[in-house]
């Protein structure tokens, strides 16, 4: 009889009446799991997207744009909000830690600036200290004198410098500049080099240099050539080689400036603007297509640096990774970032890389003084045989 009185108890409660409605707590806990578990799973296909995508098409172009940070960011906003999925918190969080795992090759930390990993080194005397610029448009909107000031101030011996060009903002496009007669008498002893909008200046002797040219990778119906009345070797030439003699050896400096993915000054709904990224995209291509052909012939040692246009996320990237060594472990940053200059900077788009045979000991950014959107590069590196 008590056996029988125990279960009709359980079964309609301490009070004899049937079981209310979960509680509002459980039901809350519910959608929160659902919530989470369908945002977990779109970002996840939205990373796959990102990894197969990227690097190649023009229509992903606007998507690749984003802070890298953000691939982190979004799977640990989502692992903060996982104790609200009461009953599958360790499974969501396992999830969104998985996505974090999967998102970092994208966003380029230097885990080298942790402590104990290593990083830069002492620089040895005689080591050549390398500064590579995007000037924006040279001087157009600075003072010159403090602009050549600034540039004397970086005592270096190797200045790769980009964007030695005006712009006509409105018609968007290119007007030749040539300030190479003005640098070797400021800079007396320095040699002077400069193709399209291109200039690298040296202290050591220039013994060979040339533009590489990226029209014959073009594809054959034109698309990515210059518009009509422009500066054409301004689309033609975005990697200056320059063979200097070293302490009697030979080694190649790339100055190299990708074309940007987009014009913001363009109307996004204009078929000027898609045709525009769709241009822009095949001068990109071409651009890494020549620099790689020119690097898988080139038996000397290399250093290249210059404004890629490209986060650590984007492929394109990997091609020159896999030829060529990322200066930034000798950083002692951890996230290294280069524009924009004037604000909160989210974007390395400004790299160096050096061969294997180069070491490098010390890289960093150094703030432009409002000259520029971009933050210069500066390195310092021994050559082999030092």
């Amino acid at each position: 009889m008590s056996t029988s009185l125990d279960e009709g108890t359980r079964a309609t409660g301490s009070s004899g009446e049937p079981p209310g409605p979960p509680r509002p707590r459980r039901r809350t806990g519910r959608r929160a799991a659902r919530l989470l578990t369908g945002c977990l799973v779109l970002w996840t296909a939205f990373l796959a997207l990102f990894y197969a995508l990227t690097g190649e098409h023009w229509w992903w172009r606007p998507l690749e744009l984003m802070p890298p940070l953000t691939f982190v960011a979004v799977p640990l906003l989502l692992l903060l909000l996982t104790p609200l999925a009461r009953g599958a918190r360790v499974r969501l969080a396992a999830a969104a830690l998985g996505c974090v795992l999967l998102a970092l090759p994208l966003v380029g930390l230097n885990l080298y600036a942790l402590p104990g990993l290593g990083g830069g080194s002492a620089t040895p005397p005689g080591a050549v200290r390398v500064f590579s610029w995007n000037t924006e448009y040279w001087s157009d909107s600075d003072d010159p004198e403090t602009f050549y000031r600034f540039l004397e101030e970086q005592r270096a011996d190797v200045y790769l410098l980009q964007e030695q060009v005006s712009w006509d903002v409105p018609g968007h496009r290119p007007i030749r500049s040539d300030h190479v007669a003005e640098l070797r008498a400021r800079f007396p002893g320095y040699h002077v080099v400069a193709v399209g909008e291109i200039l690298t200046m040296s202290r050591y002797p220039i013994e060979d240099w040339h533009g590489l040219d990226s029209w014959p990778y073009l594809p054959e119906d034109g698309t990515g050539m210059p518009p009509d009345g422009t500066f054409p070797d301004y689309y033609r030439y975005k990697v200056l080689r320059t063979d200097l003699r070293i302490d009697g050896r030979l080694t190649t400096f790339y100055n190299v400036h990708v074309p940007v993915q987009l014009d913001i000054s363009m109307d996004p709904a204009s078929d000027e603007f898609t045709a525009f990224m769709r241009a822009q995209e095949e001068r990109r291509q071409a651009a890494y297509r020549v620099l790689e052909a020119d690097l898988d012939r080139n038996r000397l040692p290399v250093v290249l640096a210059g404004d890629m246009n490209a986060t650590s996320a984007m492929g394109e990237l990997r091609g020159l990774g896999d030829r060529l060594r990322d200066a930034l472990p000798a950083s002692d940053r951890l996230y290294p970032v280069s524009w924009p200059a004037g604000g909160p900077s989210l974007w390395r788009l400004d790299w160096a890389f050096t061969s294997d045979a180069v070491k490098v000991h010390t890289y960093r950014m150094v703030d432009s003084g409002g000259m520029s959107d971009h933050r210069a590069q500066t390195l310092t590196l021994s050559l082999p045989g030092d």
